[in-house]
């Protein structure tokens, strides 16, 4: 464990591996046999002179058993990470995110803050997901157009977007911001703001306005209508 920083009240299992160059705030729980700074491929060529790029995790984090994060990887304050879930390298995760059990970021991705990726939910190379999204179990983004050409090309998730279950994103699409992507969906063209698709291939149904519940209130933009409180911001300005 050379070249390790840790912050207070950090606790680290004994079977946990951590690797040099490795920065732990505040309250930091490793639980037991996870790897913190895995090294990429290049470490296995020549071991001798790898040099170990900072991996970071923020203050208030959970890693829970069994879980990789691999070298070069910076995670924000309050973060929570399932079981046997993988986080690869060159990944930003902001604050107040989560991925679930058996969760897959497959690395050189942007996730930005409060965004929820459930378990089973694999995030492809260079896949953008900006604040308040939420991914839901077994949802897929795709980068390679023309497998296995890797010519890869991220897909972008705006604010507030819901990705549910079993849903499919290919390389290079857009959900836009309020979107909803119905469970089972492949999308293969953008997704407008605020609208609701369904299908394989996903086409337009309806604005997320014109959802209703079984009493027949209106649900979305779900940051409206929330009444439990999970922390977010306009909840505590709520309280307030």
């Amino acid at each position: 464990m050379e070249n390790i920083i840790k912050g207070k009240n950090v606790i680290v299992h004994p079977t946990a591996i951590i690797y040099p160059n490795v920065i732990l705030h505040d309250n930091v729980f490793i639980g037991p046999y996870c790897i913190i700074g895995e090294p990429t491929s290049d470490y296995y060529k020549d071991p001798d002179n790898h040099v170990f790029k900072t991996t970071e995790i923020g203050e208030n984090s959970i890693i829970r058993s069994n879980s990789i994060i691999y070298e070069d990887v910076h995670i924000g304050n309050n973060f929570q990470m399932g079981h046997h879930a993988t986080i690869r390298e060159q990944t930003v995760i902001g604050d107040n995110c989560s991925l679930g059990t058996l969760g897959d970021i497959q690395g050189k991705a942007k996730i930005g803050n409060f965004v929820r990726m459930h378990s089973n939910s694999h995030v492809g190379q260079f896949t953008t997901i900006k604040d308040y999204v939420w991914i839901f179990p077994y949802s897929i983004t795709i980068n390679d157009k023309y497998p296995p050409m890797d010519k890869l090309v991220g897909c972008t998730i705006e604010e507030y977007a819901l990705i549910t279950t079993g849903s499919i994103i290919m390389p290079g699409v857009k959900v836009g911001k309020n979107a909803l992507v119905a469970p089972g969906c492949v999308v293969t063209k953008d997704v407008k703001d605020e609208m609701v698709v369904m299908g394989v291939p996903a086409k337009e149904k309806c604005s997320i306005r014109d959802i209703r519940d079984e009493e027949g209130n209106p649900v979305y933009p779900w940051k409206d209508y929330l009444k439990e409180d999970r922390g977010y911001p306009w909840q505590r300005k709520r309280t307030k």
